[in-house]
């Protein structure tokens, strides 16, 4: 399973792929930009993504709803540190298939991806 991290902060991809479940961590690639996402979707077979919302430039909110658009959508986890209800239901509408909280936990991280149907 390609695994793709998208979020500008480097500290942020880091933390997150020490979390992920070992399964998952075989094939995993990064991008720092919305742009640079969507590229990697467009181009790569992307099967898992994890998407921040608050970017520079393109955001997770435009992510999402390019790749609604395109009909290209990997099952993606939106992690981010906005947790109001509307952006949650705002990114679910969107196609995401689970929200998490920033800083994720790995129980928390299994039990989200058990939820999402990944594991």
């Amino acid at each position: 399973m390609r695994v793709l991290i998208v979020d500008d902060s480097r500290i942020a991809r880091l933390m997150l792929k020490r979390v992920l479940p070992a399964p998952l961590t075989a094939d995993v690639v990064e991008a720092s930009s919305g742009s640079e996402a969507l590229a990697r979707v467009a181009s790569d077979n992307i099967d898992l993504m994890f998407l921040d919302l608050t970017m520079a430039g393109v955001d997770g909110y435009q992510v999402l709803e390019s790749m609604q658009k395109a009909g290209r959508m990997p099952v993606t986890i939106v992690v981010s540190a906005d947790v109001q209800p509307l952006a949650q239901d705002r990114v679910r509408k969107l196609g995401a298939r689970a929200f998490i909280a920033k800083t994720v936990s790995p129980l928390d991280l299994a039990a989200v991806l058990q939820t999402a149907g990944v594991l």
